[in-house]
């Protein structure tokens, strides 16, 4: 491991729950399995050798902070770690159930190795023996059966108190001598203080078990109380307090007990608090010790290379004046929860540190085996639900976990993670939603993970003798059962889907919730209760007994060996499947003679395939009870399907016909062609569409985009079958689709489907590289150039005999991957709503115009902003004026926080409404990964609108809404003669005949395609063997 760049290791080993809670940090050894602290004073030899081993294990020192974030719940019942990156959390149950089964069940030939011996003396002392070691080292454990949770509210921190002192010299061992004794013997000893017991622990060479036995035997029976010495520790363990106050992940894991538990002394830190410590006098801490450290309290563990007979000699020898009597255990019942507690805390730091808890049953419960492998399915692994999803895909968090405290009585089920602080809020609902919906997702093959996960990743415990050791005693004080171990095995062996469903119901309900935040401190002084109050309000919605049947969607992207991307998502929720087959073109790869033939394509994909004619293929469609259509617009070109549930597997069959054989019949190609002409020909009456088309043609001239999707009469009513399959083979071939399938389908007979039609495809380019390349040095020319057109060609005008005229005022936009979009789109929002800036003064005060809009439209080259509205003619300079001025002053003066916010939530809840259709997210996925933005990226549109800042607004603003590059572009009566008319035009040209604009739909959730846009585009056709 690279000492250099961590340090010393005693600085800042892994933590676990006990450590965060407040366990003793001081007197403590690593024992290499479980997840401890470890001692920085008193470790030397092996257990630093166990330490490093823990690093190296973990990914080397891979980051401290991250193992501190791994470790920060895990459960108070071991020393040291010891696994590998993949199981960073131990849980001391599951690995003690399981050691301890395996010790127990083990077969015959193995007993010399794995038989346990026990043996209970006349006092009430246990003895557990477990034989047999490759290595000569034995392990000897003294398991105090009290712990933090057996004291009263004027005792907090006792237990750990009387462990430290109980370090300060006995009768026999002076100060210091007991660590050196053991030392002498080549071991090492050490000590824990947990919820519900405390441990003294030494490990060394076999032949010095007898040592091991009598300095234990004389700590436990003759400490001594030396007033300076008890003065002195006080002092550690309150800079041992302040220490863990210091460490976020350790008061967030105390704040989840403490919002958790109301009555339960686990709300307690396990060492106390600063007051309680200062409070115990000398005469508490001597009457704790002699009312629990009697020999009916104790269980004596010794494991390894050992001779039994000569081990319980040496212990009866030592132990046999211990006193007898048992302990009245102190009974503290938790009060059942009824309603989601949250509790929100600000400090000095700069990540959110988020739990989740809920209550689950104490360790003996047959619901622990469903819910430890829960924990391991959503918290345990790189490969688990939480660290996959919310960090890796999501980047939502920097850490995620799970884990299950299952102690002697009711303990939590803990969802944690580590977040940016704006993300906060929405990682609790996170965390909460993935853990619900593992109920309804959990697969055979994630089953069966755990499983092994949690059957083998602790039998590693037997390796060492300490390990065994533990295992032994944490069943014997904390199951109170040291034969339980091989009933919990047969448990996570038996887990079926169905229990773990069941146990998520049962447990992960908003009335059984805690939440606990640590977060920086805030600008303006504002408390924590208003997090609290919405992370309440969070977990209680996401619970919801009517959202219980909400799922959580898998996804997968899987590249064919010829290029072909597919795109699945499996979401359950409603019986309904959407499919996507997208191709890079449209308008922009047709030249100037095939204007509009990707939108004729589109019209003419599903008119027949394989040997169904169109009418056979509309009567199946009919029979299917779903759509088929080709989609084509300024940027590409596709199929786009929807089917029930149990009909899309012969539903993607005939969608895949469609795309890989399509018959294009004559027939049907004349009845098209003349029924695109009669479109062309209608969206002439549309002064709406006639003044964007206007306002293109200034814009992009000899560019595409300048050009109508529909194309012209003189481009379409000539186009022949051979041309349009040509067309079809040169420009999209089936090697570079993009498919997306989403809804209620099995994964990965989806993806078997796919590769059984589109697998044996040849790979091949689209033959546009050329004509495109054209189109691209056009756009940079026409960028560069754009600036030095002279004003009268920024100003264009047409007539329609119409009552109303229509402007737009337009400049330059962006493309889909640039990251001013998002500020461009709050910036229209803010412009165009009804409640933005334009609607205000044009409208509300002004009483100039009736309609008005502000759109930013994306696309693979440069798209457009522009303002849209319609007024009297006799208002339109006035109109026009306005709209410059208010474009001048956002330009100038930029935008107000509320406007800002409304247009976040306008902006965020409009994107929310749109993507509630299984059709909305296969467009966001295929057209994301077709523009190259990334398929998943479409989900964090939310956290995109949420980073624009006023600044943001106000840059994009000067950007992009300069007077230079305005253009203005009118569609008015011949009647109307305002001054701007006179001077540039004498007579009226022709109507303008193009498409008719599409009604705006929400502001950008996906790419230019599927979004809201006034310019021209086709809608999608549905194929019925009638007219669409």
């Amino acid at each position: 491991m690279n000492r250099e760049r961590c340090g010393p290791l005693t600085l800042d080993p892994p933590v676990d729950l006990a450590a965060i809670l407040g366990v003793d940090r001081h007197e403590r050894v690593v024992a290499a399995e479980v997840g401890w602290l470890v001692d920085p004073h008193r470790v030397t030899g092996g257990a630093r050798e166990d330490r490093e081993q823990a690093f190296e294990h973990g990914g080397g020192c891979e980051d401290t902070a991250r193992q501190r974030r791994r470790a920060m719940f895990s459960a108070p019942r071991g020393a040291g770690q010891k696994m590998p990156r993949t199981r960073p959390h131990a849980y001391a149950l599951r690995a003690a159930v399981l050691v301890a089964a395996w010790l127990w069940a083990a077969p015959a030939a193995t007993t010399a190795v794995h038989e346990i011996l026990t043996h209970r003396f006349d006092n009430g002392l246990t003895l557990h023996i477990a034989p047999g070691h490759p290595a000569p080292v034995a392990a000897v454990q003294a398991w105090v059966g009290v712990g933090s949770a057996d004291e009263g509210p004027d005792q907090a921190g006792t237990a750990h108190f009387v462990e430290h002192m109980l370090f300060k010299g006995s009768g026999d061992y002076g100060l210091g001598e007991l660590v050196r004794t053991i030392e002498s013997g080549g071991g090492e000893i050490n000590a824990w203080t947990a919820f519900d017991h405390t441990v003294y622990h030494a490990v060394l060479g076999r032949d010095h078990v007898d040592v091991a036995v009598d300095a234990l035997g004389d700590t436990l029976m003759t400490p001594r109380v030396d007033p300076e010495e008890l003065a002195r520790e006080r002092q550690v363990i309150l800079e041992e307090i302040r220490q863990g106050s210091d460490d976020p992940a350790r008061t967030v894991a105390q704040s989840l007990f403490a919002t958790a538990f109301v009555a339960h002394p686990y709300r307690r830190p396990v060492i106390g608090t600063a007051e309680s410590v200062q409070r115990l006098t000398e005469r508490t801490l001597v009457e704790f010790f002699r009312s629990y450290y009697v020999a009916d309290n104790l269980t004596l563990v010794v494991a390894g290379d050992v001779d039994p007979v000569r081990v319980r000699r040496s212990v009866e020898r030592r132990f046999r004046s211990m006193p007898a009597g048992r302990p009245l255990r102190r009974v503290s019942a938790e009060p059942m929860q009824t309603d989601a507690r949250a509790t929100a805390l600000h400090r000095d730091v700069t990540e959110a540190h988020l739990a989740v808890g809920f209550h689950v049953p104490a360790a003996r419960h047959p619901d622990l085996a469903a819910l430890d492998v829960a924990a391991i399915l959503l918290g345990q692994s790189e490969s688990a639900r939480l660290p996959r999803l919310l960090r890796d895909r999501d980047q939502l968090v920097t850490s995620a976990y799970a884990n299950v405290h299952a102690l002697r009585d009711p303990g939590l089920l803990v969802l944690s993670a580590t977040a940016r602080p704006g993300d906060a809020q929405k990682t609790v609902g996170a965390l909460v939603d993935h853990g619900k919906w593992l109920a309804d997702e959990l697969t055979s093959d994630e089953l069966d993970k755990a499983r092994i996960a949690a059957e083998t990743g602790f039998v590693r415990q037997l390796e060492t003798a300490q390990g065994r050791a533990r295992s032994l005693g944490w069943y014997a004080t904390v199951a109170g059962d040291p034969q339980f171990g091989h009933v919990y095995l047969d448990r996570i062996r038996s887990v079926r889907r169905h229990d773990v469903s069941q146990a998520i119901r049962r447990y992960l309900q908003p009335g059984n919730a805690s939440v606990a935040a640590i977060l920086p401190k805030p600008r303006r002084g504002a408390g924590g209760g208003v997090f609290a109050r919405q992370a309440e309000a969070r977990v209680r919605r996401s619970l919801s007994t009517k959202q219980t049947t909400v799922v959580a969607p898998i996804e997968k992207r899987v590249v064919l060996a010829n290029g072909i991307t597919l795109l699945v998502r499996r979401d359950p929720s409603v019986p309904v499947v959407a499919m996507r087959a997208v191709w890079r073109g449209g308008q922009r790869v047709e030249e100037p003679v095939q204007s509009g033939m990707s939108t004729l394509l589109a019209r003419m994909i599903t008119r027949g395939c394989g040997m169904l004619d169109a009418t056979a293929v509309a009567d199946r469609i009919d029979r299917l009870g779903g759509s088929l259509a080709g989609v084509a617009g300024r940027n590409s070109f596709g199929v786009a399907a929807e089917w029930l549930a149990r009909t899309w597997q012969p539903g993607f069959e005939l969608f895949a016909d469609c795309i890989l054989d399509p018959t294009l019949p004559a027939d049907e190609l004349a009845r098209e062609r003349r029924l695109l002409v009669d479109d062309q020909q209608a969206q002439a009456d549309s002064p709406t569409h006639a003044a964007f088309r206007l306002f293109s043609e200034a814009l992009y001239r000899d560019h595409p985009y300048a050009r109508d999707v529909l194309g012209t009469a003189a481009t379409i009513s000539t186009v022949s079958r051979p041309a349009l399959a040509a067309f079809y083979r040169e420009r999209y071939p089936a090697s570079a689709l993009t498919l997306s399938v989403v809804g209620d389908v099995d994964v990965d007979e989806v993806i078997t489907k796919v590769r059984a039609r589109f697998d044996r495809i040849s790979r091949a380019k689209p033959a546009v590289q050329p004509f495109v390349s054209k189109v691209e040095r056009a756009s940079e020319g026409w960028r560069a150039g754009f600036d030095g057109r002279p004003a009268t060609d920024r100003e264009v005008f047409a007539f329609l005999d119409r009552a109303q005229a229509h402007l737009v005022v337009g400049f330059p936009g962006a493309t889909v991957d640039t990251p001013d979009r998002f500020a461009l789109e709050i910036l229209v929002s803010i412009l165009g709503g009804q409640s933005g800036r334009l609607f205000a003064e044009l409208r509300e005060k002004r009483a100039l115009a009736y309609r008005i809009s502000a759109h930013s439209i994306e696309g693979v080259d440069p798209g457009f902003i522009a303002v849209y509205l319609s007024c009297s003619p006799a208002k339109l300079d006035e109109a026009v004026a306005v709209v410059r001025a208010e474009l001048e002053r956002v330009r100038v003066d930029g935008v107000t926080a509320a406007e800002l916010e409304r247009a976040r939530t306008y902006l965020i809840g409009s994107h929310e409404i749109a993507m509630q259709r299984r059709a909305a997210v296969a467009n966001a996925l295929v057209y994301h990964e077709a523009y190259g933005l990334g398929w998943q990226s479409w989900s964090r549109y939310a956290d995109a609108i949420h980073a624009v800042k006023p600044a943001d607004i106000t840059a994009a603003a000067a950007k992009y809404l300069r007077v230079d590059r305005m253009i203005t572009a009118t569609i008015r009566p011949p009647v109307a003669s305002p001054a701007a008319t006179k001077r540039s035009l004498t007579k009226p040209p022709a109507p303008i005949k193009s498409p008719a604009p599409t009604k705006p739909l929400a502001p950008s959730k996906v790419p230019a395609e599927r979004r809201a846009a006034p310019a021209p585009r086709q809608k999608p056709v549905r194929s019925r063997g009638r007219r669409p």
